[in-house]
């Protein structure tokens, strides 16, 4: 058994136990930025349903060579002009974060008949160097979302700040409480995706409410950014 494996394993199993404790269900999503296909392909064979990418162009080239047993979201963020390599090749887009970018993946997504499935992202730590929309404007930009033909709002997601693990729960609170608000303020039963927690922090994400985390370096172990 490679590292690997072992470490989506050893995931899981955390993950089925919160999912016993809690009584819900909680998705795993590989981060899989600079990963080869090959170390993806062996995640997805130790029991990684889904695969989440940050580069339109990345997505394009590695998705022939990924196993057709896992998902493929995508985790980064998106350019309107690179829409053309992600809708309809994602299952789920993480990182809706303006409503010009989901205008423009409503109209691409239009022209070719199909629904795209997205997470409206949300910067809830205000962080200028984070994308997504801010906790007191999502509301009138959910009313103008709700309004677009050919997506699907599936919840939110966030990135949460790099702080010592005891400030984390304000913010894993808050995300919550915005996610029961839009859902109960029209989005419906499809709106059911709380897409928050990474490697360092997703065991907190998950007691404070996340369903859904994105781990990268739990997985594969540290990034080697020379291979890209």
């Amino acid at each position: 058994m490679t590292d690997i494996e072992k470490n989506v394993k050893e995931i899981l199993a955390y993950i089925s136990e919160e999912e016993k404790r809690l009584g819900r269900r909680i998705s795993l999503v590989g981060a899989t930025k600079t990963r080869t296909p090959d170390e993806i392909n062996d995640a997805v064979k130790a029991g990684l349903e889904a695969v989440g990418e940050n580069r339109p162009q990345e997505l394009r080239d590695k998705l022939p060579l990924i196993s057709p047993e896992a998902e493929i979201h995508f985790i980064g963020h998106l350019q309107k002009n690179k829409v053309k390599y992600v809708v309809g090749k994602a299952s789920l887009i993480h990182s809706c974060d303006s409503l010009d970018l989901a205008e423009a993946i409503s109209a691409y997504a239009k022209e070719r008949g199909i629904t795209q499935d997205m997470l409206i992202e949300v910067n809830i730590s205000k962080e200028p160097d984070k994308h997504g929309f801010s906790a007191g404007g999502i509301f009138a930009a959910a009313e103008k979302l709700k309004k677009l033909d050919n997506v699907r709002f599936r919840g939110l997601m966030t990135v949460l700040p790099h702080v010592e693990t005891t400030l984390l729960p304000p913010y894993c609170i808050k995300m919550k409480e915005l996610f029961d608000k839009l859902k109960a303020d029209g989005f419906g039963e499809d709106f059911n995706v709380l897409s928050m927690g990474m490697s360092e922090d997703f065991k907190t994400a998950i007691n404070y409410g996340s369903n859904m985390v994105r781990i990268g370096r739990g997985i594969f172990g540290e990034r080697d950014y020379g291979k890209n």
